[in-house]
C-alpha cells in the first residue's frame, strides 16, 4: 500500500489543513489526505469526527516522518 500513496499529495493537504481558516476547509483537506492513504473511507464525506481527523493526521506523521513541519 506505502509504495502507492503519493506522498507530496499527502503532504500538501495536511499542510494546508494545518492552516485552513475553517473547519469545513481542514475537513476537506484531510478528507483527500485521509483517502490518499486509504485510512478513511472514501464516501464522498468530508465531515470528519474529530477522531477521524486525529487518524489522518497519525497516518500522515508515520508516513512523512519529520518531513511534515507545521
Amino acid at each position: 500500500m506505502t509504495e502507492e500513496i503519493n506522498k507530496s499529495y499527502v503532504q500538501y493537504y495536511v499542510a494546508k489543513a494545518s492552516t485552513a481558516d475553517s473547519e469545513d476547509l481542514r475537513n476537506n483537506y484531510l478528507y483527500r489526505a485521509g483517502t490518499q492513504m486509504e485510512v478513511i473511507e472514501s464516501d464522498g464525506n468530508d465531515q470528519l469526527s474529530p477522531e477521524q481527523q486525529q487518524t489522518v493526521l497519525d497516518a500522515a506523521s508515520k508516513l512523512l516522518g519529520d518531513s511534515n513541519e507545521r
